[in-house]
C-alpha cells in the first residue's frame, strides 16, 4: 500500500513539472465508442478533410460515411453527426446544428448531445477565423478564396467594444483570435480568463468569464496603452500597445528608452523591438495580430 502511494504521489509531482501553455481549453471529455459522421457525396473530399481535422483536433474516434444520410438517420442514431446545408425555410426538431460556415451548411447533431453542440461550435469558430480554412477552401474549389459571414459569435459585441475606442473591430478581432481563438472559458496557468485573457483582482471569475465584461476591459487597456505611447507615425502607436498588452508597459517603456539611447526612432516599434532577443515571443505577438487583422479586412467587409 505504501508503495502504490509513493508512486502515486510521484506520478502526481511529474504531471505537475510538464509546461502547460499560455492557456487551455475546458474541452470535455471525448464520447467512448466510435461515432458515425456522414457528409455530403458532392464534394466529399472537401467536407471528408474537415471532419477529419476536426476529430484529429478533439482526439475523436470517429468515421466518416457517405450515402443518402439525413435528419432521419441522425435522429434514429444511424449516425451521430451531420454534414448537411442549411435550409432556412425548414424546421428542424430534435436536433442541434452548429453555426454556419461561409459555404453554408451546418454540422448537426441530436438535442440531447449538447456537449458535442458546443465542441462543435467551439472548434467551428476557431477554425473558420483563421487563413488556414481559407487555404483549405481554395485548395479545393479551384483557387477561391472564401468570404467570411461571421468571423466569430462575438461579432456584435466586438463590434461595439472597438466603437467605444474608436478601433476598427477587426483588429480587436484579432486580439481576440490570438489571445484566446475565441474560446470564452480560455485560462491561463497565470489565472488569465476569457476572450481577452484579462488578469484582475478587481473582477471575479465570473464576470470575466462574461463575454461582454471581458471584451469590455480588455480594449479600455488597449486605449490606454495606446495613448501611453503616441506616435506621429500611423499604427505605430497600436503596435506599441500590443506590445503592452503582452509583455506590459513597463517593459515596453524601457525598450524605447534603449532605443532612444542607442540612437533609433523612438516612435517606431521597430526600434523598441530591436532591443529585445530575436524570435522574442512579443514581436512574434504583435506581427501575428497584425497579419491577423490583414486577412479580416480582406475577407470581411468593414
Amino acid at each position: 500500500m505504501t508503495r502504490r502511494v509513493l508512486l502515486s504521489a510521484a506520478l502526481t509531482l511529474l504531471l505537475l513539472m510538464i509546461p502547460v501553455r499560455s492557456y487551455h481549453r475546458l474541452v470535455p471529455t471525448p464520447p467512448e465508442g466510435t461515432l458515425r459522421c456522414s457528409v455530403p457525396a458532392e464534394d466529399a473530399a472537401f467536407y471528408g478533410t474537415l471532419v477529419r481535422k476536426y476529430i484529429d483536433d478533439e482526439n475523436l474516434n470517429m468515421e466518416i460515411v457517405k450515402g443518402p444520410m439525413n435528419l432521419d438517420s441522425l435522429r434514429s442514431g444511424a449516425i451521430d453527426m451531420l454534414v448537411i446545408p442549411e435550409d432556412a425555410d425548414s424546421l428542424w426538431t430534435g436536433v442541434l446544428t452548429s453555426r454556419s460556415f461561409a459555404d453554408g451548411t451546418v454540422w448537426v447533431v441530436r438535442e440531447d448531445e449538447t456537449e458535442a453542440f458546443r465542441r462543435i461550435n467551439r472548434w467551428i469558430t476557431e477554425l473558420t477565423a483563421s487563413e488556414r480554412f481559407n487555404r483549405m477552401h481554395r485548395r479545393f474549389f479551384s483557387g477561391k478564396s472564401v468570404d467570411l459571414s461571421a468571423i466569430s459569435q462575438y461579432d456584435n459585441l466586438l463590434r461595439h467594444a472597438a466603437d467605444s475606442i474608436g478601433w476598427d473591430w477587426r483588429l480587436i478581432a484579432a486580439v481576440v483570435y490570438n489571445e484566446s481563438r475565441f474560446h470564452n472559458e480560455a485560462n491561463s496557468h497565470k489565472g488569465a480568463l476569457g476572450l481577452m485573457q484579462i488578469r484582475s483582482s478587481r473582477y471575479t471569475a465570473e464576470q470575466l468569464l462574461d463575454p461582454a465584461t471581458n471584451l469590455s476591459i480588455g480594449t479600455r487597456y488597449l486605449k490606454k496603452l495606446e495613448k501611453m505611447f503616441p506616435s506621429p507615425v500611423p499604427m505605430e502607436s497600436v503596435k506599441f500597445a500590443l506590445a503592452a498588452y503582452n509583455i506590459g508597459e513597463g517593459k515596453v517603456g524601457q525598450l524605447i528608452e534603449r532605443a532612444r539611447e542607442a540612437g533609433l526612432d523612438p516612435d517606431l516599434w521597430e526600434s523598441a523591438a530591436s532591443m529585445l532577443p530575436e524570435r522574442h515571443h512579443t514581436v512574434a505577438y504583435v506581427e501575428n495580430v497584425l497579419d491577423t487583422y490583414s486577412y479580416y479586412s480582406r475577407i470581411y467587409p468593414r
